[in-house]
Protein backbone atom coordinates (compact mmCIF):
# COMPACT_ATOMS: atom_id res chain seq x y z
CA UNK A 1 0.00 0.00 0.00
CA UNK A 2 1.51 3.49 -1.02
CA UNK A 3 0.89 6.08 0.72
CA UNK A 4 -0.17 9.27 -1.61
CA UNK A 5 1.25 12.53 -0.64
CA UNK A 6 -0.79 15.78 -0.35
CA UNK A 7 -4.74 14.20 0.14
CA UNK A 8 -7.33 16.39 -1.23
CA UNK A 9 -11.06 15.41 -2.67
CA UNK A 10 -10.36 15.28 -6.44
CA UNK A 11 -7.79 12.52 -5.34
CA UNK A 12 -10.31 10.86 -3.28
CA UNK A 13 -12.94 11.20 -6.07
CA UNK A 14 -10.23 9.78 -8.56
CA UNK A 15 -10.22 7.03 -6.42
CA UNK A 16 -13.19 6.30 -5.59
CA UNK A 17 -14.29 6.08 -10.04
CA UNK A 18 -10.86 3.52 -10.07
CA UNK A 19 -12.51 1.06 -7.56
CA UNK A 20 -15.94 1.69 -9.41
CA UNK A 21 -14.33 0.82 -12.68
CA UNK A 22 -13.07 -2.21 -11.39
CA UNK A 23 -15.42 -3.81 -8.73
CA UNK A 24 -18.63 -1.77 -9.07
CA UNK A 25 -20.58 0.87 -6.83
CA UNK A 26 -20.97 -1.58 -4.02
CA UNK A 27 -17.41 -1.42 -3.43
CA UNK A 28 -16.66 2.10 -3.25
CA UNK A 29 -16.78 2.74 0.48
CA UNK A 30 -14.20 4.91 2.72
CA UNK A 31 -12.31 1.79 3.74
CA UNK A 32 -11.70 0.60 0.49
CA UNK A 33 -10.75 4.08 -0.54
CA UNK A 34 -9.03 4.64 2.24
CA UNK A 35 -6.71 1.78 2.02
CA UNK A 36 -6.11 2.37 -1.78
CA UNK A 37 -5.07 5.95 -0.98
CA UNK A 38 -2.88 4.67 2.28
CA UNK A 39 -4.87 6.62 4.61
CA UNK A 40 -7.24 6.61 7.36
CA UNK A 41 -10.74 6.19 6.70
CA UNK A 42 -11.49 8.51 9.40
CA UNK A 43 -9.23 11.45 7.39
CA UNK A 44 -11.29 11.23 4.26
CA UNK A 45 -14.28 12.34 6.08
CA UNK A 46 -12.56 16.09 6.22
CA UNK A 47 -12.87 16.22 2.84
CA UNK A 48 -16.26 14.42 1.86
CA UNK A 49 -19.26 14.68 3.95
CA UNK A 50 -20.34 10.82 3.74
CA UNK A 51 -20.58 8.22 0.96
CA UNK A 52 -23.64 9.75 -0.76
CA UNK A 53 -21.48 12.81 -1.47
CA UNK A 54 -19.17 11.22 -2.99
CA UNK A 55 -21.47 8.97 -5.40
CA UNK A 56 -22.45 12.41 -6.65
CA UNK A 57 -19.18 13.89 -7.00
CA UNK A 58 -18.27 10.49 -8.66
CA UNK A 59 -20.98 11.14 -11.35
CA UNK A 60 -20.23 15.09 -12.16
CA UNK A 61 -16.67 13.81 -12.62
CA UNK A 62 -17.44 11.41 -15.16
CA UNK A 63 -19.94 13.93 -16.60
CA UNK A 64 -17.02 16.36 -17.03
CA UNK A 65 -15.54 13.69 -19.20
CA UNK A 66 -17.88 13.26 -21.43
CA UNK A 67 -19.05 16.29 -21.26
CA UNK A 68 -21.21 17.30 -24.61
CA UNK A 69 -19.44 18.65 -27.71
CA UNK A 70 -18.68 22.55 -27.81
CA UNK A 71 -19.95 23.84 -30.13
CA UNK A 72 -23.31 22.47 -29.49
CA UNK A 73 -24.41 21.65 -33.62
CA UNK A 74 -27.17 24.18 -34.52
CA UNK A 75 -29.49 21.67 -35.24
CA UNK A 76 -32.04 20.42 -32.84
CA UNK A 77 -31.40 16.31 -34.01
CA UNK A 78 -28.02 16.57 -34.71
CA UNK A 79 -27.53 17.72 -30.73
CA UNK A 80 -29.79 15.31 -29.43
CA UNK A 81 -27.78 12.08 -31.31
CA UNK A 82 -24.82 13.93 -30.03
CA UNK A 83 -25.47 13.89 -26.42
CA UNK A 84 -26.69 10.41 -26.79
CA UNK A 85 -23.76 9.03 -28.09
CA UNK A 86 -21.56 11.11 -25.78
CA UNK A 87 -24.09 9.30 -23.05
CA UNK A 88 -23.90 6.05 -24.31
CA UNK A 89 -19.85 6.09 -24.33
CA UNK A 90 -20.02 7.14 -20.74
CA UNK A 91 -22.05 3.95 -19.73
CA UNK A 92 -19.63 1.57 -21.17
CA UNK A 93 -16.48 3.37 -19.87
CA UNK A 94 -17.63 3.27 -16.80
CA UNK A 95 -21.00 1.50 -15.91
CA UNK A 96 -21.80 2.09 -12.51
CA UNK A 97 -22.66 5.34 -13.67
CA UNK A 98 -26.36 3.88 -14.57
CA UNK A 99 -26.43 2.64 -11.18
CA UNK A 100 -25.39 5.51 -9.54
CA UNK A 101 -28.01 7.98 -12.10
CA UNK A 102 -31.12 5.73 -11.75
CA UNK A 103 -33.08 8.56 -10.14
CA UNK A 104 -35.27 11.50 -11.25
CA UNK A 105 -33.18 13.54 -8.65
CA UNK A 106 -29.73 13.87 -10.62
CA UNK A 107 -26.77 15.14 -8.54
CA UNK A 108 -26.53 19.57 -8.68
CA UNK A 109 -22.93 19.21 -9.33
CA UNK A 110 -21.39 22.10 -11.80
CA UNK A 111 -20.74 19.45 -15.03
CA UNK A 112 -24.18 17.88 -14.42
CA UNK A 113 -25.77 21.59 -14.28
CA UNK A 114 -23.78 22.58 -17.33
CA UNK A 115 -24.68 19.14 -18.84
CA UNK A 116 -28.83 20.21 -18.42
CA UNK A 117 -28.08 23.50 -19.83
CA UNK A 118 -26.66 22.09 -22.64
CA UNK A 119 -29.02 19.87 -23.50
CA UNK A 120 -32.14 22.04 -22.78
CA UNK A 121 -30.59 24.38 -25.42
CA UNK A 122 -31.00 21.66 -28.06
CA UNK A 123 -34.51 23.36 -28.39
CA UNK A 124 -33.94 26.70 -28.54
CA UNK A 125 -36.34 28.42 -30.91
CA UNK A 126 -38.86 25.27 -30.99
CA UNK A 127 -41.42 27.22 -28.78
CA UNK A 128 -41.56 24.07 -26.87
CA UNK A 129 -43.11 24.42 -23.60
CA UNK A 130 -40.87 23.26 -20.21
CA UNK A 131 -42.22 19.76 -19.81
CA UNK A 132 -42.26 18.94 -23.45
CA UNK A 133 -38.69 19.94 -23.12
CA UNK A 134 -37.94 17.28 -20.23
CA UNK A 135 -40.44 14.84 -21.86
CA UNK A 136 -38.28 14.61 -24.86
CA UNK A 137 -34.98 15.10 -23.53
CA UNK A 138 -36.83 11.81 -21.32
CA UNK A 139 -36.80 10.18 -24.34
CA UNK A 140 -34.13 9.87 -25.85
CA UNK A 141 -31.52 9.59 -22.22
CA UNK A 142 -34.00 6.89 -21.45
CA UNK A 143 -33.44 4.60 -24.66
CA UNK A 144 -29.99 4.47 -23.95
CA UNK A 145 -30.11 4.06 -20.60
CA UNK A 146 -32.02 0.88 -20.62
CA UNK A 147 -30.59 -0.58 -23.83
CA UNK A 148 -27.39 -0.02 -22.20
CA UNK A 149 -28.40 -2.16 -19.10
CA UNK A 150 -29.20 -5.00 -21.49
CA UNK A 151 -25.70 -4.79 -23.28
CA UNK A 152 -23.88 -4.32 -20.28
CA UNK A 153 -25.14 -7.43 -18.77
CA UNK A 154 -24.05 -9.42 -21.89
CA UNK A 155 -20.83 -7.90 -22.08
CA UNK A 156 -20.17 -8.61 -18.34
CA UNK A 157 -21.06 -11.80 -19.06
CA UNK A 158 -18.53 -13.01 -22.25
CA UNK A 159 -15.87 -11.05 -20.52
CA UNK A 160 -16.01 -13.07 -17.85
CA UNK A 161 -16.43 -16.13 -20.15
CA UNK A 162 -19.89 -17.05 -19.80
CA UNK A 163 -22.33 -17.30 -22.49
CA UNK A 164 -23.52 -14.36 -24.17
CA UNK A 165 -26.91 -12.93 -24.88
CA UNK A 166 -27.25 -14.85 -28.54
CA UNK A 167 -26.05 -18.39 -26.94
CA UNK A 168 -28.10 -18.05 -24.16
CA UNK A 169 -31.15 -17.63 -26.02
CA UNK A 170 -30.21 -20.76 -28.29
CA UNK A 171 -29.38 -22.92 -25.36
CA UNK A 172 -32.39 -21.79 -23.36
CA UNK A 173 -34.73 -21.94 -26.30
CA UNK A 174 -33.24 -25.81 -26.56
CA UNK A 175 -33.91 -26.53 -23.23
CA UNK A 176 -37.54 -25.55 -23.60
CA UNK A 177 -38.21 -27.31 -27.04
CA UNK A 178 -36.09 -29.67 -27.45
CA UNK A 179 -34.32 -28.13 -30.64
CA UNK A 180 -33.26 -24.60 -30.97
CA UNK A 181 -32.93 -25.49 -34.61
CA UNK A 182 -36.47 -26.79 -35.71
CA UNK A 183 -37.83 -23.58 -37.69
CA UNK A 184 -41.11 -25.98 -38.80
CA UNK A 185 -41.91 -26.26 -34.79
CA UNK A 186 -44.84 -24.71 -32.86
CA UNK A 187 -42.18 -21.80 -32.54
CA UNK A 188 -40.83 -20.87 -36.03
CA UNK A 189 -40.32 -17.31 -35.94
CA UNK A 190 -38.77 -17.12 -32.36
CA UNK A 191 -36.62 -20.45 -34.05
CA UNK A 192 -35.05 -18.07 -36.84
CA UNK A 193 -34.83 -14.99 -34.61
CA UNK A 194 -32.57 -17.05 -32.30
CA UNK A 195 -30.71 -18.28 -34.79
CA UNK A 196 -29.85 -15.28 -36.63
CA UNK A 197 -29.40 -13.51 -32.97
CA UNK A 198 -27.11 -16.44 -31.95
CA UNK A 199 -24.49 -15.90 -35.47
CA UNK A 200 -23.69 -12.45 -34.59
CA UNK A 201 -20.92 -11.70 -31.84
CA UNK A 202 -21.63 -9.23 -29.17
CA UNK A 203 -18.81 -7.27 -30.03
CA UNK A 204 -18.43 -3.34 -30.12
CA UNK A 205 -19.79 -3.20 -33.90
CA UNK A 206 -22.86 -4.70 -33.20
CA UNK A 207 -23.10 -3.12 -29.92
CA UNK A 208 -23.12 0.78 -31.39
CA UNK A 209 -25.19 -0.97 -34.63
CA UNK A 210 -27.78 -1.67 -32.46
CA UNK A 211 -28.12 1.56 -30.49
CA UNK A 212 -27.44 3.45 -33.59
CA UNK A 213 -30.51 2.20 -35.32
CA UNK A 214 -32.92 2.73 -32.46
CA UNK A 215 -31.48 6.20 -31.61
CA UNK A 216 -32.51 6.82 -35.12
CA UNK A 217 -36.04 5.65 -34.67
CA UNK A 218 -36.31 7.93 -31.67
CA UNK A 219 -35.25 10.88 -33.14
CA UNK A 220 -37.58 10.09 -36.07
CA UNK A 221 -40.42 9.95 -33.07
CA UNK A 222 -39.01 13.05 -31.64
CA UNK A 223 -39.21 14.69 -34.89
CA UNK A 224 -42.44 13.42 -36.03
CA UNK A 225 -43.99 15.35 -32.87
CA UNK A 226 -42.94 18.50 -33.82
CA UNK A 227 -43.85 18.12 -37.11
CA UNK A 228 -47.18 16.74 -35.94
CA UNK A 229 -46.98 20.01 -33.31
CA UNK A 230 -45.69 22.55 -35.77
CA UNK A 231 -42.57 23.72 -34.40
CA UNK A 232 -40.94 22.80 -37.62
CA UNK A 233 -41.73 22.37 -41.05
CA UNK A 234 -41.39 19.28 -43.13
Amino acid sequence: MTRRKGLALPVIVSAAVEIADERGLDAVSMRNIAERLGVSAMGLYRHVRNRDVLVELMVDEVVGEFAYPEPRPERWRDALEALAKQDWRSYFAHPWVLAATATSRPPMRPNMLASMEWALAAFDGLGLAAHEQLYLLGVVTSYGQGLALGLLDDARARADGRAGTGDWWRNRFGDATGDAADRSGPYQRLASTIAEISDRKGDDGHIWEEFEFGLKCVLDGVESYLLRTGRIEA
